[in-house]
């Protein structure tokens, strides 16, 4: 199976087959800790998950993780997320 990826920026979201998933927060790592991102994904009831890179959640029948936070050291930053499963 090819690899899913799919990029929002705070406050976007995208409606897959699935569900809908959308960003509620990205805060890049202070103190040399991890980036941490706050999702919310609604398929059949709606979760909200807060993660670090490598974190896993399930996405209706399906698994995917935070696989990074782009644009460290600006205000811009891009969570992208990798289907898994």
């Amino acid at each position: 199976m090819a690899m899913e990826e799919i990029a929002l920026k705070q406050g976007r979201q995208r409606h897959l087959d699935v569900g809908a998933i959308g960003v509620v927060r990205v805060r890049e790592g202070q103190d040399g800790g991890l980036p941490e991102v706050v999702v919310s994904v609604e398929s059949d009831n709606e979760h909200d998950f807060t993660l670090h890179p490598g974190d896993t959640f399930p996405f209706g029948d399906q698994t995917w993780k935070l696989d990074r936070v782009k644009g460290p050291g600006g205000h811009d930053l891009t969570a992208v997320f990798a289907r898994i499963e």
